[in-house]
């Protein structure tokens, strides 16, 4: 599941909108472990958006483990 949200995160990326609610589905499906491997994985990848992660994880809309 993690390397098929990868995929979609990143065909997405562009698109600001799209990109939040892949990354808020992301979050919800994915266990901790593979929610702190994502984060890792996003930081190193898009910093163009990361005002968006930032914004998903610390808010109520993901329930982190």
């Amino acid at each position: 599941m993690l390397e098929h949200q990868k995929f979609v995160l990143q065909a997405v990326a562009d698109q600001e909108n799209l990109f939040r609610k892949e990354l808020i589905k992301s979050m919800n499906w994915l266990d901790e472990n593979d929610q702190e491997k994502l984060l890792n994985w996003l930081k190193e990848r898009f910093n163009n958006r990361k005002d968006i992660i930032d914004e998903i994880v610390n808010t109520s809309l993901v329930p982190l483990s």
